[in-house]
C-alpha cells in the first residue's frame, strides 16, 4: 500500500513539473520556427533581387529589393537577440546580468 501511495505521489509531482515546463518549451519552439521562416524569407528576397538584377530592373525596383533584404536581416538579428536574452541562464562575458 505504501509503495502505491508513493508512486501515485511521485506521478503527481512529475506531472506537475511537466505541466509547468511545457509552455516554456513551446515558446522556444515557436521562436525558432519564426527564425527559420525569417531565413526563408531572406532567401526568397535575395533570389528576387538577383533575378531583377539579371533581368535589368529599374533602380527603384532594385532599391525596394535591397530594402526588403535589409529588413529581413534586421528581423533575423532581432530574433537572434531575443532567443539569446530569453534563455534563463544568459549572462554577459563578465558573469553577471
Amino acid at each position: 500500500m505504501k509503495i502505491a501511495k508513493n508512486m501515485f505521489l511521485g506521478a503527481l509531482v512529475l506531472g506537475g513539473l511537466v505541466a509547468v515546463a511545457a509552455p516554456a518549451l513551446a515558446d522556444v519552439r515557436h521562436d525558432r520556427h519564426e527564425l527559420r521562416s525569417d531565413f526563408g524569407e531572406l532567401h526568397r528576397d535575395r533570389r528576387e533581387f538577383f533575378r531583377d538584377l539579371h533581368n535589368g530592373a529599374g533602380r527603384a525596383e532594385l532599391a525596394r529589393d535591397r530594402r526588403e533584404i535589409w529588413q529581413d536581416r534586421r528581423e533575423i538579428s532581432r530574433d537572434h537577440r531575443d532567443l539569446r536574452n530569453d534563455r534563463w541562464d544568459h549572462r554577459g562575458w563578465w558573469g553577471w546580468r
